[in-house]
């Protein structure tokens, strides 16, 4: 998803009082807390296949020699 579909989806709510929340680590829910503007990082599309693991990876987390074989995109994680 894009920053613009985001923003297209989220403008499609009428109730703008509901809360924005993401996962718990094993279980639950929490907030979405943003101190300051999301950082933008580096992401590695496609690098996980276990049903366990996101699907993607911040790049520093992929072996070095293993980079030029996954296509890189810029993420903003909340």
């Amino acid at each position: 998803m894009t920053v613009r579909e985001l923003i297209e989806s989220l403008s499609k709510i009428e109730d703008k009082e509901i809360r924005v929340m993401v996962r718990g680590y094993e279980g639950g829910y929490d907030d979405i807390i943003i101190d300051n503007t999301p950082a933008i990082v580096d992401i590695a599309l496609g690098i996980n296949e276990e049903w366990y693991y996101g699907r993607h990876e911040r790049i520093e987390d992929v072996i070095m020699n293993a980079r030029g074989e996954y296509t890189i995109v810029k993420a903003i994680i909340l």
